[in-house]
């Protein structure tokens, strides 16, 4: 789901902010934190990947290897002084 967005010229007294920026220009994000949205039962290891992600994708392509396409003939430009 996309967070909901609203800007107001004048903060709304409807929402709890701060004094200072009560009767402000702000910018009012609505972010919702579902569970389908947020992963929380992958565990993950140190650097945040899914634990066995590596060995599970390691060699995926081994079958149908990335191939370079031709590059074409490299440009003569001036030399620079």
């Amino acid at each position: 789901m996309q967070p909901i967005r609203q800007i107001y010229s004048d903060a709304p007294s409807s929402i709890s902010i701060p004094e200072e920026l009560q009767h402000t220009p702000v910018e009012v994000i609505i972010w919702p934190l579902n569970k389908t949205d947020v992963s929380t039962d992958i565990e993950t290891d140190d650097n945040g990947w899914p634990l066995g992600f590596f060995e599970e994708t390691a060699g995926c392509l081994v079958d149908d290897p990335i191939e370079r396409a031709p590059q074409g003939e490299y440009e003569q430009r001036l030399e620079l002084k």
